[in-house]
């Protein structure tokens, strides 16, 4: 049965140049497309926590996690499990308000537990940190606004509880 879901892979990668060309390279030769990237550097300065929203079924969610493996600058590939996982998003826009909708854009903003950062004469920029979806809803519920500029970061996650990913910092080549 091919059973396409949104899938969440966090990648432990050398912190160097060219690391990201490589990854995404491999998952556009493989037709995988990626929905969102994010990459920081980890406690290890030498290491990055890549984090990739990809869709698939199982059995090509397994492929791209062998394929990636499999990179040299790569020490480990993790497939995030969704119910033990806290995954955000960051939104940062601006919206256009004047003195008859202004409450309104306050309201949307509350009830999606946005950060009002700047009210300006013409302008309210908002910050929220939610889940995909809790972001995709406040977007909609702005479908009355004007949005001059929209900035999203795109997936992170971490773990639940006191199990954490391996990040497997090892040379590959030992013998």
């Amino acid at each position: 049965m091919y059973n396409n879901q949104r899938r969440v892979l966090v990648l432990f990668v050398d912190n160097s140049s060219g690391v990201l060309s490589r990854i995404t390279l491999l998952f556009s030769q493989k037709g995988f497309n990626i929905e969102t990237i994010t990459c920081s550097v980890t406690c290890v300065p030498s290491i990055s926590r890549m984090t990739i929203v990809t869709e698939g079924d199982d059995s090509h969610i397994s492929q791209i996690i062998k394929h990636t493996s499999k990179l040299i600058e790569v020490h480990s590939v993790h497939l995030i499990d969704h119910s033990n996982s806290i995954i955000r998003d960051l939104l940062l826009v601006k919206i256009e308000i004047n003195d008859g909708n202004k409450r309104k854009a306050c309201n949307i903003t509350n009830a999606h537990n946005g950060l009002i950062l700047d009210i300006g004469k013409k302008s309210m920029t908002v910050e929220i940190t939610a889940s995909s979806s809790v972001i995709d809803g406040y977007l909609h519920a702005l479908k009355d606004f004007n949005i001059l500029e929209l900035s999203r970061t795109g997936v992170t996650s971490i773990q639940l509880g006191d199990d954490t990913p391996n990040m497997n910092i090892t040379n590959k080549f030992e013998y």
